[in-house]
């Protein structure tokens, strides 16, 4: 059964938040809310485009209870966070976003952590780590890619990167007067989770009463947090060899039919960070993380159990 929503796409209320430089309010909370566990090793939920909590349905509940601090949050303009009050041209990008978690990380007194990145999240995660590498005890990447996903796209990002540059330039300059009801119209009047079926975002195994809050938050936004999320997301495009120099554990989890973050985009990511390990999810898309919840959960944390920093036993699971 789904988590009850507390606004679109929200299971859990954000009860903490930082105001950055730009004036943007950036929220997040501490899980599990009754017990911080000061001494327990945290860890920071990264999520991927245009998520709020809905890919952490079943991975927040298992780290928490697992005996993990767990942190989420929201980025700028997404969810529960607001855009900047004082925008300029960097306001919306994934470094932007980085160092909103770096506030975020200051904020809640958190000094080490371990990085879950989702998706667009590995773009964030690895911005968030080669600023803060010391910081960082681990990192996982699940279904999730460390630039533009353009660039690997259904294998052919050769063909379809060009098209979705274009594309995010071309949305950018979309006045919310009609962007809006178009970004209402995609998420909250079609069909949007079978059309993402059809082109294989979703596989059969995702619960399509868990992507319909996905949708839900879709549907709540204006048409300049759609666009401006997606170019942060097309423009970020680091060179393989900020991956070299994060001498990091990792285990980078990919789903076997996964067409946005392909099994080839995996195996470069584990092939060229130094201390990584590349498991895939049969029968999976890229949505594994919902589509077999049980087998990521134990990716994730078989992984994290390994290098936790406190030297503990494995955690309850």
């Amino acid at each position: 059964m789904p988590r009850p929503q507390l606004s679109p796409g929200v299971y859990w209320a954000k009860d903490d938040h930082v105001t950055t430089a730009d004036g943007a309010v950036v929220r997040y909370t501490v899980l599990p809310a009754d017990d911080r566990r000061p001494d327990a090793p945290a860890v920071v939920l990264l999520a991927g485009f245009l998520c709020a909590d809905t890919w952490w349905h079943h991975l927040a509940p298992a780290l928490t209870a697992a005996g993990y601090r767990v942190v989420l949050l929201h980025y700028r303009g997404i969810a529960t966070s607001t855009p900047p009050s004082r925008p300029g041209p960097d306001a919306m990008s994934v470094e932007r976003f980085a160092t909103d978690v770096l506030d975020v990380l200051h904020a809640a007194g958190i000094e080490r952590c371990a990085l879950v990145g989702h998706s667009m999240g590995g773009q964030v995660m690895v911005e968030v780590a080669r600023r803060i590498p010391q910081r960082v005890w681990a990192m996982a990447a699940v279904t999730a890619t460390y630039r533009s996903p353009s660039m690997d796209l259904y294998g052919i990002g050769w063909a379809v990167d060009p098209v979705a540059g274009i594309l995010s330039r071309l949305l950018e300059g979309v006045d919310d007067r009609i962007g809006t009801p178009l970004v209402r119209t995609v998420f909250g009047h079609l069909p949007f989770v079978p059309a993402m079926r059809a082109v294989r975002a979703f596989g059969r195994h995702a619960p399509t009463d868990v992507l319909a809050s996905y949708a839900d938050h879709g549907a709540a936004l204006t048409g300049s947090q759609l666009t401006g999320t997606l170019a942060a997301m097309v423009r970020h495009r680091p060179d393989r060899s900020v991956l070299r120099d994060l001498d990091i554990p990792t285990v980078v989890i990919a789903g076997e039919h996964d067409p946005f973050t392909p099994v080839s985009l995996a195996t470069e990511m584990a092939d060229t960070l130094p201390r990584a390990e590349l498991r895939i999810v049969a029968d999976t898309t890229h949505a594994a993380i919902l589509e077999a919840p049980t087998e990521v959960n134990r990716l994730v944390l078989d992984h994290l159990a390994a290098v936790r920093p406190d030297g503990a036993a494995h955690p309850r699971s």
